[in-house]
Parts: structure tokens; C-alpha cells; sequence
């Protein structure tokens, strides 16, 4: 089984891109809005790089707080579903 930080790379990765293309950010712009540099930021959209706590913290707050709000309960819903398998 897969280690909780490259399931949680995956489940996030997708997303970074999705709310950034949905809040018509280009990359450098996203970048700016987490406190990272435009280089982090593409590695990390591209699963080489992974949220520091502040990152992330940064990154729901650039979503819409209903938005921000879903991410979370989907990623509970996502932890329980492995803790489930793993338990299995």
C-alpha cells in the first residue's frame, strides 16, 4: 500500500490544477497567492513537490470559503477510505 503522503500528493494534485484553471489563475499568479516561487509551484501541480502545512493553509484560502469547505470534507471522506482499506 501506498504511503498516506503520496495518496494525499495524488488526491491534492489534481485539485491544485482544477482551482487554479477554475479561478483563472495562471501559474505564476497561483504561485504568488500560496508564497511560493513559480518553480515550486509547477513541481508541486506536477506531483514533484508537496504542501508544507503554510502552503496548504495558503491554498484554501484562495479558494471560496463553500469551495475550501468541500476540499476539506472530501479529503475526510478520502483519510477514511484508506483507514477503512487499511484496516481491511
Amino acid at each position: 500500500m501506498q504511503s498516506y503522503q503520496s495518496l494525499l500528493k495524488e488526491f491534492l494534485m489534481g485539485r491544485v490544477y482544477d482551482y487554479r484553471t477554475e479561478l483563472q489563475y495562471s501559474q505564476e499568479r497561483m504561485a504568488e497567492a500560496l508564497h511560493i516561487s513559480p518553480r515550486s509551484y509547477v513541481d508541486l501541480e506536477h506531483g514533484k513537490y508537496f504542501f508544507s502545512a503554510s502552503t496548504f493553509i495558503f491554498f484554501l484560502s484562495v479558494l471560496p470559503e463553500e469551495e475550501s469547505l468541500r476540499l476539506l470534507k472530501e479529503l475526510r471522506e478520502f483519510i477514511e477510505r484508506i483507514e477503512q482499506n487499511d484496516s481491511a
